[in-house]
C-alpha cells in the first residue's frame, strides 16, 4: 500500500509514519511537509492513502485533498487533525475517516479498514499457477532489468514506487501487485509468463548464464 503523510510539524509526521509502519509493515510511506509537494506527488505516483492534517498555513487539509481528489478520484483520503470541530467540514469531501491527535495504532488500523478504496495487494491467484516463490520472480525482475541496461533506481523512477520496493521485489521480500506488475511488463516490455513462468532457469547468476 503506497501511504503519504501531510503535516507541517515534523516530530507529528515521525511519528505518525512509526504508527503507520507497525500497523501496515509492508506499507511504502512517504512524508511532507509542503502541501504542493504532497500534490505534485500525487500527479506523479499511485497514491492509496493520504494522511492529511486539516490546520495548516496556506492550503489546509481540507483544500488539498479536494485537489488530490481531483488528480485521483479512487485515493483514500484520512484526516488527522488535534481540532475535532474540524470533522464536519472535513466530510464535505470523499473521505474515508476522520482521526484526532494524538493518533494511536488502533485508530490507525481502524481507519485502514474503512477505507472508501481498499487497494489491490496482490495479483489474482491464477497468475501464481507456474512460480515457486516470490525469490523466484525477484531474481526474474532483476535479470530483466538488467538485460536492458536499468539500475534499480532507473526502474524505480520509471514504475513510480522507491528504489526500497524494487530492491524488496527482487530480493523476494515482497511480490508486486496486480497494478505495479501491469507497469513492469509495459516498462521491461515482456509478458506475464516472462517473469512467472520457468523461473529456475533464469536463477543461475544475475549477469548471466544461459537461458534457455
Amino acid at each position: 500500500m503506497n501511504i503519504i503523510i501531510l503535516d507541517n510539524h515534523k516530530l507529528i509526521i515521525a511519528e505518525i509514519k512509526r504508527q503507520v509502519l507497525a500497523v501496515l509493515p509492508g506499507a511504502e510511506c512517504v512524508c511532507f511537509t509542503k502541501q504542493r509537494e504532497a500534490i505534485e506527488h500525487v500527479k506523479k505516483y499511485r497514491v492509496d492513502v493520504a494522511l492529511l492534517d486539516v490546520d495548516m498555513p496556506g492550503l489546509n487539509g481540507i483544500e488539498v485533498a479536494e485537489l488530490m481528489c481531483r488528480i485521483n478520484p479512487k485515493l483514500n483520503i484520512i484526516f488527522v487533525t488535534g481540532y475535532p470541530e474540524y470533522a464536519l467540514q472535513a466530510f464535505s469531501v470523499p473521505v474515508s475517516d476522520f482521526i484526532v491527535k494524538p493518533v494511536s495504532e488502533d485508530a490507525l488500523r481502524a481507519s485502514f479498514q474503512k477505507l472508501r478504496f481498499p487497494p489491490e495487494e496482490a495479483i489474482d491467484s491464477f497468475q501464481y499457477d507456474d512460480v515457486k516463490d516470490a525469490k523466484a520472480i525477484g531474481e526474474r525482475l532483476k535479470i530483466l532489468r538488467k538485460e536492458r541496461g536499468m539500475t534499480a533506481r532507473d526502474l524505480a523512477d520509471e514504475i513510480g514506487v522507491s528504489y526500497t520496493t524494487i530492491y524488496r521485489w527482487e530480493n523476494g521480500d515482497r511480490v508486486p501487485d496486480g497494478f505495479n506488475m501491469g507497469k513492469l511488463m509495459n516498462v521491461l516490455g515482456v509478458r506475464m509468463k516472462d517473469i512467472i513462468s520457468n523461473i529456475d532457469i533464469y536463477a543461475k547468476s544475475d549477469t548471466g548464464g544461459e537461458q534457455t
